[in-house]
């Protein structure tokens, strides 16, 4: 039997519309194992979106390593040059913490100002509104969130409280007002603590000397950041210390990465179990389809041509099943946000807070290699599937299945 009609007969096998057990067992068959692809698509790509987002909008604004200290500000401008130096480290700037209260009205928030340069400020600009090229004295920034709970928006007044010094005795708060110019909404938890201002302005807000309190890296590679803190830590004074984002953000980091491996592991036993109810489904299309069987073999196929067939039924329902369920996982992955925000619509509440989750909104990334990979791992178990079947049917006596006709 050429190859042509071997792959015919199973096609038809499969997409027969017929009324016979046959047909709808191999439908439900398809049916299954396009809802069991569909959804775990659909799955990983939420699981992507929140790895891409991580690393896209929470890393790709904070430092990968931070080096912390005191010095005067010649020591951090050679120490930043010399950080420049390093093949791994693609970007450099100075910064200045400061802890104070900040007030609108009768609310009081205590707060970290950051006191950035240019270099620093550029990460943050793509998510500001409006877009500013740099933030002058007497300005702030605020996250989406801070300024929500300090109910402010672009254009008003914040007023700023320095607490005194406990080393100085008889020292004065400091206050200052400050006009809030943007709000930085990147849909993360950053926004809730988020206050950006001039680096010089936050450094002697005080009237103290500019100095830095911290030097921010980006690496080339994140994922080297405690390779190169280590490295940077065996070489600077007692007076440093490094620290690099897998301290303070590596945990949440790891968590969606293990989750997104674990929703995979669970849903891939879906599909298997999906793939391998083509066995029995099979089985049954092999009592249902003896006498076809034995009328294959007396007009002269061959016990080898039988088991192609059946192998061939398997391979389609995978293929149309994995075909399928991709389409309707690109479909339903599109949909889960505007589900989401239907149901936010109906509950009139937030399913994503950035208090609680690392991000207010779902994420989907589709990538192509997940498709890929799950369309020939469901395909390869239908057809593993199909050789048990497969070999019961080339083993239908002819004379006993034709005399029951």
């Amino acid at each position: 039997m050429p190859w042509s009609e071997r792959i015919g007969f199973a096609l038809r096998q499969v997409l027969d519309r017929g009324r016979g057990l046959s047909g709808f067992l191999s439908r439900l068959s398809v049916v299954g194992l396009t809802l069991a692809v569909a959804i775990l698509l659909a799955v990983l790509a939420v699981m992507n979106g929140f790895e891409r987002e991580m690393r896209e909008r929470i890393l790709g604004v904070v430092p990968h390593i931070s080096i912390h200290g005191f010095a005067d500000l010649e020591t951090w401008n050679q120490l930043q040059s010399d950080a420049k130096s390093v093949a791994t480290v693609s970007e450099t700037g100075l910064f200045y913490e400061r802890d104070l209260l900040a007030v609108q009205g009768v609310g009081v928030t205590a707060a970290k100002m950051l006191g950035v340069t240019a270099a620093v400020w550029h990460r943050w600009q793509i998510w500001s509104e409006p877009s500013r090229p740099l933030i002058e004295a007497g300005e702030v920034v605020l996250g989406a969130g801070l300024a929500r709970r300090l109910k402010v928006e672009v254009g008003d007044k914040l007023r700023v409280i320095v607490p005194v010094d406990t080393l100085k005795p008889g020292t004065l708060p400091v206050t200052d007002a400050l006009s809030v110019v943007a709000l930085v909404d990147s849909g993360t938890e950053l926004d809730e603590a988020l206050m950006l201002a001039d680096f010089e302005y936050t450094a002697t807000l005080s009237g103290e000397k500019v100095t830095a309190t911290g030097l921010a890296l980006q690496l080339n590679e994140l994922f080297e950041a405690p390779r190169v803190r280590w490295d940077f830590s065996r070489t600077l004074p007692p007076s440093f210390y490094v620290t690099d984002w897998t301290v303070r953000h590596g945990n949440l980091y790891s968590a969606i990465r293990l989750s997104r491996d674990l929703v995979t592991l669970l849903l891939l036993s879906i599909i298997a179990v999906a793939a391998f109810n083509v066995v029995s489904s099979l089985v049954l299309v092999v009592t249902d389809r003896r006498g076809f069987i034995a009328m294959l073999q007396a007009m002269g196929a061959t016990r080898q041509d039988i088991l192609w067939i059946f192998l061939f039924q398997g391979l389609w329902i995978g293929v149309l099943g994995a075909s399928v369920g991709l389409v309707l996982g690109v479909g339903l992955a599109h949909l889960i946000p505007v589900l989401a925000s239907g149901l936010e619509w109906l509950l009139d509440d937030k399913l994503l807070n950035t208090d609680v989750y690392p991000l207010n909104f779902l994420p989907i990334d589709i990538r192509v290699d997940d498709a890929l990979w799950l369309w020939l791992t469901s395909v390869l178990l239908c057809l593993v599937a199909a050789v048990v079947p497969a070999r019961h049917a080339m083993r239908v006596p002819v004379a006993q299945a034709l005399a029951t006709q």
